[in-house]
């Protein structure tokens, strides 16, 4: 069995080899390929400018996970994480029996919050208000009369 040390240096080497393959627009793929550690799995992280097949038919951006399925050790789980610019991800994790797991996160489509106040909502508020002052006696000009500062 491998020591943690001796699993580092493979992870970092992962990272080393996908940074070489990387397709580098401005270099924002090859500041974003990474790796750390996570209660014992290795998390490795790459940004992607296509995501896996729509812009990019080859689904990929530099070689991370083939360079990991092909270094990290058997029985060693491991997770690649791709993230696009509109925070998009897909994660694959692999579990020590060697099973592949992939999930995508799932598309949040909101609708935008809609605000409920609308005129003639705020009319019939107002509407309300003057309703309840005239039947206790309170107007709007005897509330003012107190208040009037100009003179």
């Amino acid at each position: 069995m491998l020591s943690t040390t001796e699993v580092r240096a493979i992870a970092q080497q992962v990272v080393d080899e996908s940074k070489a393959s990387a397709h580098v627009d401005q270099g924002t793929l090859k500041r974003s390929i990474s790796y750390t550690i996570t209660k014992g799995r290795y998390i490795f992280r790459q940004m992607y400018y296509g995501f896996y097949g729509e812009d990019n038919k080859g689904g990929i951006n530099s070689q991370l996970e083939q360079n990991a399925k092909r270094l990290m050790p058997k029985g060693i789980e491991y997770q690649i994480v791709g993230i696009d610019f509109d925070g998009k991800t897909q994660e694959t994790t692999v579990l020590k029996s060697g099973r592949k797991l992939v999930k995508e996160a799932p598309k949040t489509t909101k609708p935008a919050p809609t605000n409920k106040q609308t005129t003639s909502n705020l009319k019939k508020l107002l509407d309300t208000i003057k309703k309840n002052r005239a039947k206790n006696g309170d107007t709007e000009e005897k509330k003012n009369k107190g208040t009037d500062t100009n003179g």
